[in-house]
């Protein structure tokens, strides 16, 4: 089952395939006048923030669509959105458009008060741009994930970095939704984990994710990550295809090459960009299915039991749908 947002009410609705497959849009939002590259619901509340290449942040109502407010970051631009466990707050990363002599200042995170348009507190640290933003489910500590080559570990409280990763190359980060553990690709086709408490301790397993390629003799780059809503398993796209991993053994259990199931070429690349890395993929709420875009430009939908496809959803989006979320 899932819980759909209703005016005034919460109306539970059995998510079974046939209801999957009855899905259509129900509003179209054409408020941002460029790509949006990044998007996020709020956990609890009737919330929806959006954040795109127009250097604008969308606050809507996500039980009747209503657009509830437009605020700018010009200067230094917005992605990487998520919620804080505040409705009325969000962190988000910079993307600078013209760089200036001050790395650090161009790729600082910015914990925004939707409420009254004010900072509350600059992150800075980073000295490239920010590819991953992934808030804990519990405490107010936040993980962040760089083209820097660096995992940086951090709370809401105090503007100074808590803890540095450092990575073979550009890294990808998750938090597990019940605070315990938090997973890290820090080297092409690796997946670390570590305990969120014991994160100084390092990694308390690694494994492999992914083929080695003949031609490069190295795994794909694990571009985003996902733990399941019920923490045992862990989503994870690399080179355009899907893979689950058990979150407690690492072992594989299934893949799913998005870019040869939707009309795709060459290793599912097509299906997630030319450089195979705009493809973000996610958990239905009760762990069963996987959502994607697709080199078809439509999102598709998955079994997360058999890999199957339960349903591709008719509307055609402007380019590989790249920010998908539940």
């Amino acid at each position: 089952t899932m819980i759909r947002r209703e005016a005034g009410s919460l109306a539970m609705v059995v998510l079974d395939h046939e209801t999957i497959r009855s899905m259509v849009p129900g509003r179209f939002f054409r408020d941002h006048k460029g790509p949006i590259n990044s998007l996020d619901f709020h956990p609890t509340d009737d919330a929806m923030v959006t954040v795109g290449d127009d250097d604008t942040i969308q606050m809507y109502r996500t039980s009747s669509g209503e657009l509830v407010k437009t605020l700018y970051s010009k200067k230094y631009g917005c992605s990487c959105v998520t919620f804080t466990h505040a409705s009325q707050a969000v962190l988000y990363a910079s993307k600078v458009k013209q760089p200036s002599k001050d790395p650090k200042k161009d790729h600082a995170l910015r914990y925004h008060s939707l409420y009254n348009n004010e900072y509350i507190r600059y992150f800075m640290g980073h000295t490239a741009q920010v590819v991953n933003v992934s808030m804990d489910a519990v405490t107010d500590e936040f993980l962040t994930a760089s083209a820097d080559g660096t995992v940086r570990l951090w709370d809401l409280r105090t503007p100074a970095c808590n803890g540095v990763i450092r990575c073979a190359t550009t890294p990808c980060v998750a938090s597990d939704l019940q605070g315990l553990i938090f997973a890290a690709a820090t080297d092409d086709g690796e997946l670390k984990l570590y305990d969120a408490r014991k994160y100084g301790q390092g990694p308390f397993i690694d494994f492999q994710v992914g083929s080695v390629d003949p031609g490069t003799g190295k795994r794909p780059r694990v571009t985003c990550a996902k733990f399941s809503p019920d923490g045992e398993g862990l989503l994870c796209v690399a080179g355009g295809t899907m893979y689950i991993i058990d979150a407690f053994k690492g072992d594989e259990l299934m893949r799913i090459n998005v870019g040869a199931e939707t009309g795709g070429m060459g290793q599912g690349k097509d299906a997630a960009g030319a450089t195979g890395n705009n493809l973000e993929a996610c958990w239905t709420p009760d762990n069963k299915c996987l959502l994607s875009g697709g080199a078809d430009s439509r999102v598709h939908v998955w079994s997360a039991v058999n890999g199957s496809k339960v349903a591709t959803w008719g509307a055609r989006h402007a380019g590989i749908p790249s920010s998908v979320r539940q």
